[in-house]
């Protein structure tokens, strides 16, 4: 099963330290101006979760092989591009890019 099939499954039923678990123990998320550990991130996502955020409804999986992933979803006015890269089969560090939607 693929880290991101995995991460579905987590999220679909939503369990806090299964989430932990497929992060490296290095894991770091680069936010703009910002380096947020583990941990942190880890308290960010269960927060969102368990306020009904459904980010996991809403992705798609654009590639995935065993040293990056990247998933894509739309939250109101913006696409957002999360690419993870992989260390030990585990989440090493995320990014996440967000742009305003092309006007139609």
């Amino acid at each position: 099963m693929s880290v991101q099939a995995k991460m579905q499954k987590i999220f679909d039923n939503w369990d806090k330290e299964a989430f932990r678990a497929a992060h490296h123990p290095d894991y770091m998320f680069i936010r703009e101006f910002e380096m947020v550990t583990l941990d942190d991130h880890v308290e960010t996502i269960n927060e969102l979760m368990l306020n009904g955020y459904d980010v996991h409804k809403r992705w798609t999986l654009i590639h995935e092989n065993d040293y990056v992933g990247e998933i894509r979803w739309e939250e109101d006015d913006e696409i957002i591009t999360h690419v993870i890269l992989k260390k030990d089969g585990l989440h090493w560090r995320g990014f996440v890019n967000r742009v305003k939607k092309p006007e139609v």
